[in-house]
């Protein structure tokens, strides 16, 4: 598991990523949100990044929600 900082409605928040290795997919995990989610190394980009916009713009605003969603990715891809 890997734990990322970043800047969450202007504070330091982690954010927890699993990936299986094995099974081929990754949780990503915001508690200071309450938010989660699951997907495989299959999924699009695209798909991914909407329905992670869509999800965090009701914990977050929209802009935010679009940052998070990028980082979110990158740092999937880096591992």
């Amino acid at each position: 598991m890997k734990i990322r900082k970043t800047a969450i409605v202007n504070q330091q928040d982690n954010i927890f990523i699993y990936e299986n290795k094995k099974d081929d997919y990754f949780v990503v995990a915001v508690p200071s949100i309450e938010w989660s989610t699951y997907f495989t190394y299959d999924d699009e980009r695209h798909m991914l990044l909407s329905r992670w916009e869509n999800s965090l713009k009701e914990k977050i605003n929209e802009v935010q929600a679009k940052e998070l969603s990028l980082k979110i990715f990158g740092w999937t891809r880096e591992m």
